[in-house]
């Protein structure tokens, strides 16, 4: 399958009860999603709590630049509803030992790996993945990821 892909990281841990919120509010929109007046095969993902990851199907129909623009303001209002930033692109989503996602400022990376809680085997995750074919560096080891041009120089 043919896939575009939108990821978001929510900056803040939500409750529970707003996590379901967001997914309820989520599932509404993309059941009245359309491209040029045409409905899209989309799903809506909440990955670890952390990570909504939306899909479309572009072999049934792709989405256009207005389609677009609806999904950001969409993303914008959930962003004043929560209190949480979705749309900072300089977030680095990493996992703990026991699984659950961390969100940090790309800034605080560097201390965290002088500190030792991330290190080359540490698990990131690539939120700028727009396409289906690129699902294989969602999920990277530290040493493998994006965030390491930010250490070469140092």
């Amino acid at each position: 399958m043919n896939q575009k892909i939108w990821m978001f990281v929510i900056e803040k841990k939500l409750h529970e009860a707003e996590l379901k919120q967001i997914m309820q509010e989520c599932n509404e929109f993309i059941i009245s999603w359309q491209s040029h007046d045409t409905p899209l095969k989309v799903a809506c993902e909440l990955y670890k709590n952390r990570i909504l990851i939306f899909r479309n199907d572009e072999d049934y129909n792709a989405v256009g630049g207005c389609a677009i623009d609806k999904l950001f303001h969409f993303i914008q209002t959930l962003e004043k509803k929560y209190n949480t930033s979705l749309l900072n692109r300089r977030l680095v989503v990493y996992e703990n030992s026991d699984g659950k996602l961390n969100v940090i400022a790309l800034e605080e990376t560097d201390t965290l790996v002088q500190k030792g809680w991330i290190n080359d085997a540490t698990i990131v995750y690539n939120n700028s993945i727009t396409h289906s074919s690129d699902m294989g560096r969602f999920r990277q080891y530290f040493q493998d990821s994006w965030i390491q041009m930010y250490f070469i120089s140092k």
